[in-house]
Parts: C-alpha cells; sequence; structure tokens
C-alpha cells in the first residue's frame, strides 16, 4: 500500500465540476466515504468516474472491487459512458461478485470481509493503491457468517484506514436510515454523500448530489443537481 504523509490540505479530487468547491477542494486524503442512493442514482458511474479521472490526470493507482456486476459488465457499462478502463491501465477492476455464493456452498464461518481482506492483502501487497471503491456494501448484509453486521462493519472500517487509502463504500441505504437508525457505517465513516432522484412528472427526472458529513473540511449540505453531459458529471444549481 501507498504510504503517504497526511496533511490538511491533501484531498482526492471528485472530478464532478462545482463539487469539489462544494467540498473545499475535495474528498480528505484517507477518508473513508460512503456513497448512497436509491437505485439508478449512478452510484456505480459516479464511483468509478472519481477512479477514471483520477487516474487520467493524477497517474493514480486506483482499485474497484464488485461484489454484485461482473468484471465484462461493468467495463461494458462504463466504456458506454466515455470511461474506457482499458484505457487506463491504473485502474484495477476486481471481480468478487461469486464471493456470496462460493461461501455459502462451503458452508464456512468465513465472511465476505474476511475473505475480501485476505484476497486484496496478497493481490495488492506491492500496490501504490490510492482509492478504493466498494460495490456494494449491502452485499455484507447477506453473510453474516459467526460475526454480528455491527462487528463486520467496524472490522471493514478499522483495515480500511490501515491500508491508507481514500475508500468509497457504496450503499443503497438512505441517509435517513444511515443516521436515524443508528446504521454502524453512519458513524464510522468520514463522509456521507447521498445521490437521489426526484420527478415533478412521469416525463422528467432529476438527480441531486448532496454532501451530508465530510470530516476535515468545510462543506455545504445543500442539494445540487447532479447533470451529465458528455462523458463528464457536474452540479449545477442549490435545489434547496
Amino acid at each position: 500500500m501507498r504510504s503517504t504523509e497526511m496533511t490538511e490540505e491533501s484531498r482526492v479530487k471528485t472530478y464532478i465540476e462545482g463539487f469539489d468547491e462544494i467540498l473545499g477542494g475535495g474528498i480528505p486524503e484517507g477518508s473513508v466515504v460512503l456513497l448512497c442512493g436509491q437505485p439508478g442514482t449512478m452510484k456505480s458511474s459516479v464511483a468509478f468516474s472519481i477512479l477514471y479521472n483520477n487516474s487520467l490526470h493524477n497517474q493514480a493507482e486506483t482499485v474497484y472491487v464488485s461484489l454484485e456486476q461482473r468484471k465484462n459488465s461493468l467495463i461494458r457499462q462504463m466504456k458506454s459512458m466515455g470511461f474506457d478502463a482499458e484505457t487506463q491501465n491504473r485502474i484495477r477492476i476486481m471481480d468478487l461478485s461469486g464471493i456470496r455464493e462460493e461461501l455459502e456452498k462451503a458452508e464456512t464461518d468465513e465472511t465476505v470481509i474476511s475473505v475480501l481482506r485476505e484476497y486484496l492483502q496478497r493481490t495488492l501487497k506491492d500496490s501504490r493503491c490510492s482509492i478504493f471503491v466498494l460495490d456494494s456494501l449491502n452485499v455484507i448484509d447477506i453473510s453474516a457468517g459467526h460475526l454480528s453486521r455491527r462487528s463486520q462493519i467496524f472490522f471493514l472500517f478499522e483495515w480500511l484506514r490501515e491500508m491508507n487509502m481514500t475508500s468509497i463504500l457504496i450503499s443503497e441505504s438512505s441517509p435517513e436510515d444511515i443516521m436515524e437508525k443508528g446504521i454502524e457505517e453512519g458513524y464510522l465513516s468520514d463522509g456521507i454523500i447521498n445521490l437521489s432522484l426526484s420527478s415533478d412528472d412521469e416525463s422528467a427526472v432529476a438527480r441531486s448530489i448532496r454532501c451530508v458529513k465530510m470530516r476535515g473540511t468545510p462543506h455545504d449540505t445543500s442539494f445540487y443537481s447532479l447533470q451529465f453531459r458528455n462523458g463528464r458529471f457536474a452540479v449545477t444549481e442549490s435545489m434547496r
């Protein structure tokens, strides 16, 4: 893993036009951030675009771990949006979508997190990976093994911080559920970015983005319109 010294100025840019300014320059380096929202809010696309642009502009080595979508399907989807992972050899896509089925067949006490940790420590031993995406956190709920969900989540967050990477964890939980119902990751995470959908009528659907919290940087918690045009995400006017 990469060994760097944290400074107050260290930031990982999202490269979402207008959003890094809202975050005071970007995500503080080394943070563990939840990217949450309902299906269809482009969570995977936003997360992948962060990796893609950091690889393109900063030569950052990054990792995208998929626990649900197959690698070939993910590559096709992102390529159709203008994010060609095959041309950015610093993006490593790990297809671990079969972990859950393998654990169920083996009838073992191992959990998704323990297998994920072992696999990543082995494959990233000599890597300089600086940004990590896990898609998605919800798979952990399905295979608890002998540990409670609370224990698994705590274990995951502590391990990610030890790895000294900026981590983005995709979740389909709403920020209301995360904060109001006391879901563990809401308190353990350094930041929460929420993507949402709204509709005034059947033909118009609007996407929005909001930084619910972000430790270590001043930030605006307003909702902003999220647009995707010509291979780039951008925020426009405040929505509320």
